[in-house]
């Protein structure tokens, strides 16, 4: 990593966005299960994304301490001193730029960190759709219940409505 170039970490997932897409809402469900397959693949693609930018930065982390030990081996070579590998090693952990490269790892596994569990959420809330349409199958299925009992209901009473004025009739017609 060159003084004047370096590497930015990338947030891949934004927190108001997260929250509003795996947001479920019951008066639609039909809308929320259909567009639930590519946003899964939409947040898994943002955290292949983040997986791989924990790689390109574990890269970096590795050659800055490739460079940063070089560079110390020189200089104290140029000026004659001795280096031991304990004394190199502590020097090139302390280093600026390595502190900075490890930073960007951390900060990069984060971002992994969350986009994984935003890959997780919508796992959750595929399970979520699932079992809220099939409740809402049982629903319907107890109120279609419902219409066919009132349904036959009516139309006994109907039917008794009917064969009592026939009886009345015959009776009437027989006094």
């Amino acid at each position: 990593m060159s003084d004047d170039k370096k590497f930015k970490v990338r947030n891949y997932i934004d927190s108001a966005q997260l929250k509003a897409d795996s947001a479920i809402n019951k008066l639609d469900l039909s809308s929320a299960m259909m567009d639930q397959a590519s946003r899964l693949v939409e947040y898994g693609e943002l955290h292949a994304k983040a997986a791989r930018q924990v790689d390109d930065v574990e890269i970096i982390l590795e050659n800055t301490i490739a460079a940063v030990a070089r560079r110390l081996r020189d200089e104290a070579a140029a000026s004659g001193e001795k280096v031991t590998e304990v004394k190199l090693d502590q020097a090139v952990t302390r280093h600026p730029k390595v502190i900075t490269a490890k930073k960007a790892l951390n900060e990069a596994k984060q971002i992994e960190a969350v986009a994984k569990i935003a890959v997780e959420a919508f796992k959750h809330r595929r399970d979520m759709l699932v079992q809220l349409g099939a409740y809402e199958r049982k629903e319907m299925e107890g109120e279609i219940a419902v219409r066919v009992r009132e349904s036959r209901e009516q139309r006994l009473e109907s039917s008794k409505d009917a064969v009592l004025a026939i009886r009345r009739a015959a009776a009437e017609s027989q006094q």
